[in-house]
Protein backbone atom coordinates (compact mmCIF):
# COMPACT_ATOMS: atom_id res chain seq x y z
CA UNK A 1 0.00 0.00 0.00
CA UNK A 2 1.22 3.08 -0.55
CA UNK A 3 1.90 5.70 2.01
CA UNK A 4 0.28 9.59 2.02
CA UNK A 5 3.02 11.85 1.69
CA UNK A 6 2.69 14.38 4.57
CA UNK A 7 2.18 17.52 3.34
CA UNK A 8 4.37 20.62 4.34
CA UNK A 9 4.01 21.97 8.25
CA UNK A 10 3.26 25.63 6.95
CA UNK A 11 0.03 24.26 5.04
CA UNK A 12 -0.90 22.52 7.96
CA UNK A 13 -0.57 25.71 10.16
CA UNK A 14 -2.81 27.52 7.62
CA UNK A 15 -5.27 25.05 7.56
CA UNK A 16 -5.89 24.92 11.21
CA UNK A 17 -6.12 28.40 11.97
CA UNK A 18 -7.92 28.82 9.18
CA UNK A 19 -10.58 25.73 9.84
CA UNK A 20 -10.94 27.18 13.78
CA UNK A 21 -11.53 30.21 12.45
CA UNK A 22 -13.30 29.27 9.55
CA UNK A 23 -12.52 33.04 7.69
CA UNK A 24 -9.30 33.28 5.33
CA UNK A 25 -8.48 37.13 6.42
CA UNK A 26 -8.72 36.41 9.94
CA UNK A 27 -6.43 33.32 9.56
CA UNK A 28 -3.85 35.75 7.63
CA UNK A 29 -4.20 38.12 10.64
CA UNK A 30 -3.28 35.22 12.94
CA UNK A 31 -0.39 34.10 10.95
CA UNK A 32 0.58 37.54 9.37
CA UNK A 33 0.55 36.84 6.45
CA UNK A 34 -1.65 37.93 3.19
CA UNK A 35 -5.43 36.48 2.51
CA UNK A 36 -4.01 35.65 -0.87
CA UNK A 37 -1.17 33.52 0.55
CA UNK A 38 -3.38 31.84 3.12
CA UNK A 39 -5.79 31.31 0.54
CA UNK A 40 -2.98 29.70 -1.75
CA UNK A 41 -1.14 27.65 0.54
CA UNK A 42 -5.13 25.95 1.09
CA UNK A 43 -5.53 25.15 -1.96
CA UNK A 44 -1.66 23.43 -2.51
CA UNK A 45 -2.90 21.67 0.51
CA UNK A 46 -6.41 20.77 -1.28
CA UNK A 47 -4.04 19.08 -4.52
CA UNK A 48 -1.84 17.37 -2.31
CA UNK A 49 -3.82 15.42 0.01
CA UNK A 50 -7.13 15.43 -3.27
CA UNK A 51 -10.07 16.39 -1.47
CA UNK A 52 -11.75 19.46 -0.91
CA UNK A 53 -11.32 20.95 2.93
CA UNK A 54 -13.75 23.61 2.87
CA UNK A 55 -16.82 24.64 0.84
CA UNK A 56 -16.61 28.12 0.16
CA UNK A 57 -19.92 29.66 -0.56
CA UNK A 58 -20.47 33.45 -1.07
CA UNK A 59 -20.67 34.67 2.38
CA UNK A 60 -19.64 32.26 4.30
CA UNK A 61 -16.98 29.50 4.71
CA UNK A 62 -17.53 25.85 6.15
CA UNK A 63 -15.34 22.85 6.44
CA UNK A 64 -16.38 19.71 4.43
CA UNK A 65 -16.61 16.29 5.82
CA UNK A 66 -13.32 15.74 5.34
CA UNK A 67 -11.96 19.26 6.80
CA UNK A 68 -14.04 18.33 10.26
CA UNK A 69 -12.58 15.03 10.35
CA UNK A 70 -8.62 16.21 10.16
CA UNK A 71 -8.76 19.28 12.12
CA UNK A 72 -8.53 17.49 15.21
CA UNK A 73 -5.97 15.68 13.48
CA UNK A 74 -4.06 18.39 12.86
CA UNK A 75 -4.68 20.10 16.29
CA UNK A 76 -3.33 17.13 18.07
CA UNK A 77 -0.07 16.95 15.97
CA UNK A 78 0.87 20.70 16.24
CA UNK A 79 0.52 20.36 20.17
CA UNK A 80 2.39 17.81 20.19
CA UNK A 81 5.02 19.16 18.33
CA UNK A 82 4.95 22.20 20.31
CA UNK A 83 5.03 21.01 23.55
CA UNK A 84 7.46 18.68 22.32
CA UNK A 85 9.81 20.96 20.76
CA UNK A 86 9.52 23.11 24.03
CA UNK A 87 10.21 20.15 26.57
CA UNK A 88 13.03 19.45 25.26
CA UNK A 89 14.99 22.64 24.37
CA UNK A 90 13.53 24.67 27.03
CA UNK A 91 14.75 24.72 30.58
CA UNK A 92 12.21 23.20 33.21
CA UNK A 93 11.33 26.44 35.11
CA UNK A 94 8.77 27.47 31.50
CA UNK A 95 7.49 24.26 31.82
CA UNK A 96 3.12 24.17 31.67
CA UNK A 97 1.22 21.47 33.32
CA UNK A 98 -2.22 20.49 31.76
CA UNK A 99 -4.04 18.00 34.12
CA UNK A 100 -7.27 16.69 33.80
CA UNK A 101 -8.99 15.61 36.81
CA UNK A 102 -11.28 14.27 39.33
CA UNK A 103 -13.15 16.69 41.40
CA UNK A 104 -13.03 14.76 44.51
CA UNK A 105 -9.69 14.14 44.27
CA UNK A 106 -8.72 17.51 43.75
CA UNK A 107 -10.83 19.10 46.41
CA UNK A 108 -9.96 16.61 48.84
CA UNK A 109 -6.28 15.66 48.43
CA UNK A 110 -4.46 17.33 45.84
CA UNK A 111 -5.42 21.26 45.93
CA UNK A 112 -4.28 21.04 49.76
CA UNK A 113 -0.62 20.14 48.78
CA UNK A 114 -0.50 22.09 45.56
CA UNK A 115 1.66 25.03 47.35
CA UNK A 116 3.76 21.89 48.46
CA UNK A 117 4.78 21.15 44.66
CA UNK A 118 5.00 24.52 43.98
CA UNK A 119 7.57 25.49 46.63
CA UNK A 120 9.91 22.60 44.49
CA UNK A 121 8.88 23.62 41.50
CA UNK A 122 7.97 27.62 41.68
CA UNK A 123 7.70 28.26 37.58
CA UNK A 124 5.66 25.88 36.60
CA UNK A 125 2.28 26.73 35.67
CA UNK A 126 -0.51 24.31 36.25
CA UNK A 127 -3.67 24.13 34.48
CA UNK A 128 -6.32 21.75 35.84
CA UNK A 129 -9.52 21.22 34.51
CA UNK A 130 -12.25 18.91 36.07
CA UNK A 131 -13.22 16.03 34.35
CA UNK A 132 -15.47 12.66 36.27
CA UNK A 133 -16.70 10.48 33.30
CA UNK A 134 -14.66 8.92 30.90
CA UNK A 135 -16.33 10.83 28.00
CA UNK A 136 -14.74 13.98 29.47
CA UNK A 137 -11.34 12.91 29.88
CA UNK A 138 -11.08 13.03 25.70
CA UNK A 139 -12.46 16.62 24.95
CA UNK A 140 -9.30 18.08 25.55
CA UNK A 141 -5.40 17.53 24.97
CA UNK A 142 -3.90 17.38 28.29
CA UNK A 143 -0.75 16.16 30.11
CA UNK A 144 -1.92 13.91 32.80
CA UNK A 145 -5.38 12.74 34.01
CA UNK A 146 -6.50 11.34 37.23
CA UNK A 147 -9.70 9.60 37.14
CA UNK A 148 -12.07 6.93 38.75
CA UNK A 149 -12.85 3.50 37.57
CA UNK A 150 -11.27 0.44 36.94
CA UNK A 151 -8.12 1.81 35.79
CA UNK A 152 -8.42 0.13 32.30
CA UNK A 153 -8.49 2.49 29.84
CA UNK A 154 -6.73 1.10 26.66
CA UNK A 155 -3.43 3.22 25.10
CA UNK A 156 -2.70 4.79 28.80
CA UNK A 157 -0.57 3.86 31.05
CA UNK A 158 -2.40 4.27 34.81
CA UNK A 159 -0.96 3.88 37.77
CA UNK A 160 -3.05 3.26 40.85
CA UNK A 161 -3.23 6.15 43.27
CA UNK A 162 -4.99 5.15 46.53
CA UNK A 163 -5.83 1.37 47.88
CA UNK A 164 -8.84 -0.26 46.63
CA UNK A 165 -11.29 -0.34 49.46
CA UNK A 166 -13.58 1.57 51.50
CA UNK A 167 -15.32 2.45 54.66
CA UNK A 168 -17.81 4.23 56.64
CA UNK A 169 -17.12 8.03 57.00
CA UNK A 170 -19.22 10.47 58.78
CA UNK A 171 -19.01 13.48 61.49
CA UNK A 172 -18.49 12.93 64.89
CA UNK A 173 -21.70 14.02 66.15
CA UNK A 174 -23.44 11.21 63.64
CA UNK A 175 -20.32 8.87 65.15
CA UNK A 176 -21.91 9.42 68.69
CA UNK A 177 -24.87 7.28 67.56
CA UNK A 178 -23.15 3.97 66.42
CA UNK A 179 -22.13 1.44 68.11
CA UNK A 180 -22.20 -1.23 65.83
CA UNK A 181 -22.51 -1.73 61.43
CA UNK A 182 -25.87 -2.59 61.89
CA UNK A 183 -26.56 1.02 63.17
CA UNK A 184 -26.10 2.54 59.60
CA UNK A 185 -29.16 0.90 58.69
CA UNK A 186 -30.84 3.58 60.28
CA UNK A 187 -28.43 6.48 59.22
CA UNK A 188 -29.15 8.39 55.73
CA UNK A 189 -26.73 6.96 53.48
CA UNK A 190 -25.00 8.83 50.78
CA UNK A 191 -24.39 6.56 47.72
CA UNK A 192 -22.23 8.27 44.53
CA UNK A 193 -23.59 7.26 41.34
CA UNK A 194 -21.23 5.59 39.18
CA UNK A 195 -19.15 3.68 41.65
CA UNK A 196 -19.27 -0.03 41.27
CA UNK A 197 -19.54 -0.81 44.72
CA UNK A 198 -21.70 0.94 47.25
CA UNK A 199 -23.70 0.40 50.81
CA UNK A 200 -25.45 -3.48 49.82
CA UNK A 201 -21.87 -4.42 49.23
CA UNK A 202 -20.52 -2.73 52.18
CA UNK A 203 -23.52 -4.19 54.44
CA UNK A 204 -23.07 -7.51 52.58
CA UNK A 205 -19.28 -7.53 53.15
CA UNK A 206 -20.02 -7.78 56.84
CA UNK A 207 -22.69 -10.43 56.71
CA UNK A 208 -25.54 -7.56 57.98
CA UNK A 209 -29.14 -8.42 55.78
CA UNK A 210 -30.47 -5.17 54.26
CA UNK A 211 -34.19 -5.97 54.58
CA UNK A 212 -35.24 -1.99 54.57
CA UNK A 213 -33.04 0.08 52.68
CA UNK A 214 -33.97 3.37 54.70
CA UNK A 215 -33.15 6.79 53.59
CA UNK A 216 -30.40 6.88 50.69
CA UNK A 217 -29.49 9.81 49.25
CA UNK A 218 -27.92 9.86 45.66
CA UNK A 219 -25.01 12.40 44.26
CA UNK A 220 -22.48 12.23 41.09
CA UNK A 221 -19.41 13.55 43.05
CA UNK A 222 -17.75 11.79 45.97
CA UNK A 223 -16.44 15.36 46.63
CA UNK A 224 -20.35 16.24 47.37
CA UNK A 225 -20.88 13.16 49.31
CA UNK A 226 -18.22 13.75 51.82
CA UNK A 227 -19.17 17.34 52.04
CA UNK A 228 -22.60 16.41 53.10
CA UNK A 229 -21.37 13.39 55.52
CA UNK A 230 -18.86 16.60 57.14
CA UNK A 231 -22.05 18.83 57.81
CA UNK A 232 -23.99 16.17 59.32
CA UNK A 233 -26.37 14.63 56.17
CA UNK A 234 -25.08 11.31 56.38
CA UNK A 235 -22.60 8.50 56.02
CA UNK A 236 -20.55 8.31 53.31
CA UNK A 237 -17.84 5.14 51.94
CA UNK A 238 -14.70 6.45 51.10
CA UNK A 239 -10.96 5.83 50.64
CA UNK A 240 -8.93 6.69 53.56
CA UNK A 241 -6.27 8.61 51.27
CA UNK A 242 -8.66 11.14 50.18
CA UNK A 243 -9.97 11.38 53.52
CA UNK A 244 -6.66 11.87 55.51
CA UNK A 245 -7.03 15.68 55.66
CA UNK A 246 -11.14 15.95 56.72
CA UNK A 247 -9.85 13.09 59.51
CA UNK A 248 -7.26 15.20 60.88
CA UNK A 249 -9.05 18.74 60.78
CA UNK A 250 -11.96 16.39 63.09
CA UNK A 251 -14.58 17.05 60.58
CA UNK A 252 -14.81 13.19 59.57
CA UNK A 253 -14.62 10.27 61.52
CA UNK A 254 -14.50 6.68 60.22
CA UNK A 255 -16.44 5.07 62.84
CA UNK A 256 -15.61 1.51 61.81
CA UNK A 257 -12.43 -0.29 60.45
CA UNK A 258 -14.45 -2.53 58.49
CA UNK A 259 -13.58 -2.19 54.71
CA UNK A 260 -14.91 -2.94 51.78
CA UNK A 261 -12.75 -4.13 48.89
CA UNK A 262 -13.13 -2.20 45.64
CA UNK A 263 -12.79 -2.76 42.04
CA UNK A 264 -12.55 1.07 41.30
CA UNK A 265 -9.47 3.35 42.37
CA UNK A 266 -7.73 7.10 41.76
CA UNK A 267 -5.25 6.53 39.26
CA UNK A 268 -2.63 8.53 37.43
CA UNK A 269 -2.91 8.31 33.67
CA UNK A 270 -1.23 9.37 30.56
CA UNK A 271 -1.21 8.16 26.81
CA UNK A 272 1.68 5.36 26.16
CA UNK A 273 2.52 6.80 22.74
CA UNK A 274 4.19 10.15 23.53
CA UNK A 275 6.92 10.94 25.89
CA UNK A 276 6.14 13.02 28.82
CA UNK A 277 6.57 16.59 29.49
CA UNK A 278 9.22 17.42 31.44
CA UNK A 279 6.99 19.01 33.16
CA UNK A 280 4.51 16.31 33.62
CA UNK A 281 7.05 13.59 34.36
CA UNK A 282 8.58 15.44 37.68
CA UNK A 283 4.19 16.11 39.00
CA UNK A 284 3.52 11.96 38.64
CA UNK A 285 6.79 11.23 40.36
CA UNK A 286 6.29 13.55 43.06
CA UNK A 287 2.43 12.84 43.33
CA UNK A 288 2.96 8.98 43.32
CA UNK A 289 5.83 9.34 46.49
CA UNK A 290 3.17 11.76 47.88
CA UNK A 291 0.93 9.39 48.06
CA UNK A 292 2.76 6.75 49.66
CA UNK A 293 3.34 8.72 52.89
CA UNK A 294 -0.64 8.84 53.10
CA UNK A 295 -1.95 7.51 56.32
CA UNK A 296 -4.83 7.64 58.66
CA UNK A 297 -3.92 5.75 62.33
Amino acid sequence: MATQKLPPLNWLKTFEAAARLLNFSAAARELNMTQSAVSQQIRLLEDCLDQPLFNRLPRRLSLTNNGRAYLPVVQEALHHLQRGTADIFSPLKEGKLTIQANTAFVVLWLAPRLKRFSSLYPSISVQIVNANWDSEFTAMPADLAIRHGLGSWPGLSNHRLVKPRMRPFCSPRVAERLSTGSDLLHQPLIEIMGNHENWNDWFSSLGIEVIDRGIRHQVDSAAIAVNMAANDFGVCLSYDSLMEGMVREGKLIAPFDAYMQTVDSFYLSYRQEYPLAKSAAVFRDWLLEDMEQVVID
